[in-house]
């Protein structure tokens, strides 16, 4: 099915061009006023059109944090941890135990060489900058759709997602008709143009890479350096190729899950085929919901909800120890150790899926799609559809930026792309396609999973030195996995 595209390419392409000067005007207009916002950070606010395409328009403004360098700095590095969701919050030391360890070491390096400067998205922002948009009713879980069994759980999940889309139109106000990547990218070369910055340096990581995309095709002439690390495939056209690319990649985990039990004696399936273990989980719950402690039973969706949160390389061994103890008797751990996220407040699942799925398919139309998927990708793999689509089921009109082919004019400088061959959650097939559609591309493989340049020692050295200096690794270079081998120890 197509996803049509709102705001077509000629458009963007013209908007390229006259837009370019309103980025600097607006940034000259309203100039940054840094002020100490605790953490030893700087914070401010960038005042931006709510929607690029009417420049003259209603403003909105964004939250803006740098971490001043502590050497002699060679300029602004801006950058975009993904989510969509906050990424100056990160700049600050926190508890989060989601959070990766590893990443004040990597800020610690990069403000060695660069003022590190974070943009959060529109209604995206840590709490204290005023910036974030906290809509009324919760959304549903992303893994809502994979526990639906009826037509009517289907209606309920698109029920809970539509109030959620409606309580933060009312909470953004104006700020809801600028929730696009698109115009993200405009307030990231609005940042650019007030930083005083002739070419931009940018590191993207996972959705920060899908702005990364939109500037590419907005301000080829402007770009300096851009890191790509967990790309977001924003490029497909058609919904079911994208994801039949997601399908096949968890199938194949499947796999490497299997290979990675087989290798460690601490996993809990080590000794016996973990891919087999969890075929027999499967038929096992098709005949009747599986025995858990106290009296409770795990459903058929409640299992496939467990199993994608435990699939995540960083969960294998919880996951290796949830098909256990179901085997023995005992399905609680998918209920509990893998139990999947309820909805949030944020706006960021709206801002994805004004991204990716402005129009999302019928009930009917998906039913044909999975039928497809469970061809290709017939033990794990077909999961993905439901989970991707739980997503935005439900949701309608608002912004929106279609996914389009990319298109790169100019003669833009080398582009470094980091791909994980464990990565499933921006896949890694996607990553390459997008990679494929950038003349100027480097890809530098590794053998660990999404977002690895914090936690990948031999990642961080070459993305580090392609940021500072535009040193690109060798071609065919490769990062060996460092992360995976530290999972359960």
């Amino acid at each position: 099915m197509n996803r049509r595209r709102l705001i077509t390419l000629c458009l963007a392409a013209c908007l390229a061009v006259s837009l370019g000067g309103i980025a600097l005007a607006s940034a000259q207009a309203y100039r940054l006023v840094w002020r100490a916002c605790g953490d030893g950070l700087r914070c401010a606010d960038l005042v931006v059109p709510v929607d690029w395409a009417d420049p003259g328009g209603p403003r909105t403004s964004v939250h803006v944090a740098k971490l001043p360098a502590t050497g002699a700095s060679a300029g602004p590095l801006i950058v975009n941890f993904g989510g969509p969701g906050t990424s100056t919050a990160m700049f600050r030391r926190t508890d989060d135990p989601d959070a990766p360890p590893e990443l004040p070491a990597l800020l610690d390096e990069l403000r060695s060489r660069f003022d590190v400067i974070a943009i959060d998205p529109r209604g995206l922002s840590e709490p204290q900058s005023r910036k974030k948009v906290s809509c009324a009713e919760p959304s549903a879980s992303i893994f809502g759709l994979l526990l639906a069994r009826t037509k009517q759980d289907w209606d309920a999940h698109a029920a809970t997602n539509a109030a959620h889309q409606e309580s933060c139109r009312k909470a953004a106000k104006s700020a809801w008709h600028g929730m696009t990547a698109w115009n993200v990218a405009h307030d990231i070369d609005a940042l650019r143009a007030a930083l005083g910055q002739e070419k931009l340096v940018y590191a993207g990581n996972s959705y920060g890479t899908v702005y990364a995309q939109a500037y590419l095709e907005l301000f080829p002439q402007r770009v300096g350096r851009m890191y790509f690390d967990g790309t977001a495939d924003h490029t497909q056209q058609e919904f079911e190729p994208w994801l039949r690319n997601y399908a096949r990649t968890q199938e194949r985990h499947l796999t490497r899950f299997r290979d990675w039990c087989a290798r460690r004696t601490d996993c809990a399936l080590h000794g016996r085929d973990a891919g087999k273990a969890w075929d027999e989980l499967v038929a096992r719950v098709r005949r009747a919901p599986l025995p858990a402690s106290s009296g409770r039973t795990v459903h058929e969706g409640q299992l496939y909800a467990g199993a994608i949160n435990g699939m995540n390389p960083a969960k294998w061994p919880k996951f290796a120890t949830a098909i256990r103890k179901a085997l023995d008797g005992d399905a609680g751990n998918f209920l509990a150790e893998l139990k999947p996220v309820e909805g949030g407040s944020s706006v960021g699942q709206i801002s994805l899926c004004n991204d990716f799925m402005p129009k999302p398919p019928t009930y009917e139309e998906f039913q044909a799609i999975e039928a497809r998927l469970r061809q290709i990708a017939p033990r794990f793999g077909w999961l993905e559809g439901r989970f991707e689509l739980g997503r935005c089921w439900g949701l309608s009109g608002g912004a929106s930026w279609a996914p389009h082919p990319l298109r790169v004019t100019g003669d833009v400088p080398p582009i470094l792309f980091a791909i994980g061959e464990l990565d499933n959650n921006t896949n890694y097939l996607g990553q390459r396609h997008v990679a494929e559609q950038v003349p100027s591309a480097r890809v530098l493989w590794h053998g660990d999973g999404h977002a690895s340049w914090a936690t990948n020692l031999c990642l961080r050295r070459y993305a580090n030195a392609y940021l500072i200096s535009g040193k690109l690794p060798e071609p065919g270079t490769r990062c060996p996995a460092e992360r995976i081998q530290k999972v359960g120890k």
